[in-house]
């Protein structure tokens, strides 16, 4: 086995680049970036310290013991087909995606016995909105494994050597473990817009409605590092306060209907996290249920 791993990248963009940089640090060598935008690859290279800039597949691909491909996910396969059908692919290369929703399969090729290559899903649950955030964010950030035998020895390879914290899962988890990844971070935007929503309502001014929730969170979500879920939860269903529960539906009602069925979903949820917690007696527990049940007054 070399002693120093041999990586293309295809694809330039904030992970891409992101990726390179740490790799590059961390001991592989970067034989290139591959990229649509002939500048993106050439601010990886430069990021890397090295390596060939091109917008094409080109023969140096055949020299990499690990290839990333780092495109949006609906161009994933049709690279990896193509790298195959150019023969680009020796035996023993890895190919690697970081999709949180692809499976390693969408690397499989027809071509090539399946156990002669490494396939790869390796996705860090993390977003990354520009390298520089990236490059910080990503050794610290938790990652999944996903993939044939190869690929995941692999996989735990380059994360031992970017520090990083990972756990192997199977492609049948997969679909749920992406999905969690969008509540909390899609969901997340999408709960904090509706925070604001409902402040407007209540004539407060959108900028400063996001700047006191956004310290609100930030306290809640410190209170999760530190305590855990469960334990962080407060107010009023936590007390199992029904009053104040009928007076925010009653509200909502006049003005955002649209958004109570929403509001009662999220409150029959909060509901069983107070149960788990023990700060419920079971006749609230019962009250809190029945008044969240979609079509009660």
């Amino acid at each position: 086995m070399k002693e120093q791993k041999t990586v293309v990248i295809i694809g330039a963009g904030s992970i891409g680049q992101s990726l390179g940089y740490l790799l590059a640090k961390n001991g592989y060598q970067i034989l290139g970036f591959v990229s649509r935008s002939l500048n993106s690859a050439k601010q990886g290279v430069n990021l890397a310290g090295g390596g060939i800039a091109t917008t094409e597949h080109k023969n140096f691909i055949l020299k990499a013991d690990l290839i990333l491909i780092t495109t949006p996910d609906q161009a994933i396969h049709d690279i990896a087909d193509n790298l195959f059908k150019q023969g680009l692919i020796s035996d023993n290369t890895t190919l690697i995606h970081c999709s949180g929703a692809l499976l390693s399969d969408i690397l499989l090729s027809a071509d090539i016995e399946e156990g002669k290559y490494g396939r790869l899903a390796l996705h860090p649950l993390q977003s990354v909105a520009d390298v520089q955030k990236g490059i910080s964010n990503l050794p610290n950030a938790f990652f999944t494994i996903e993939g044939n035998q190869i690929g995941r020895e692999i996989g735990k390879e380059i994360l031992k050597k970017l520090g990083a914290e990972y756990e192997i899962i199977s492609k049948e988890a997969k679909p749920i473990y992406h999905a969690a990844a969008c509540v909390a971070s899609n969901y997340l935007v999408a709960i904090a817009d509706l925070a604001i929503k409902m402040n407007e309502k209540a004539g407060i001014d959108s900028s400063k409605a996001a700047k006191g929730l956004l310290t609100l969170m930030e306290g809640t979500l410190n209170n999760i590092q530190d305590l855990g879920a469960t334990q962080a939860l407060t107010g009023p269903i936590s007390r199992g306060d029904i009053e104040v529960i009928k007076n925010h539906l009653d509200s909502l009602e006049e003005l955002l209907p649209e958004k109570v069925r929403l509001y009662r979903s999220l409150g029959k949820h909060t509901t069983e996290i107070a149960q788990d917690k023990g700060t419920l007696t079971e006749k609230e527990y019962t009250e809190l249920i029945n008044k969240l049940k979609v079509g009660e007054r």
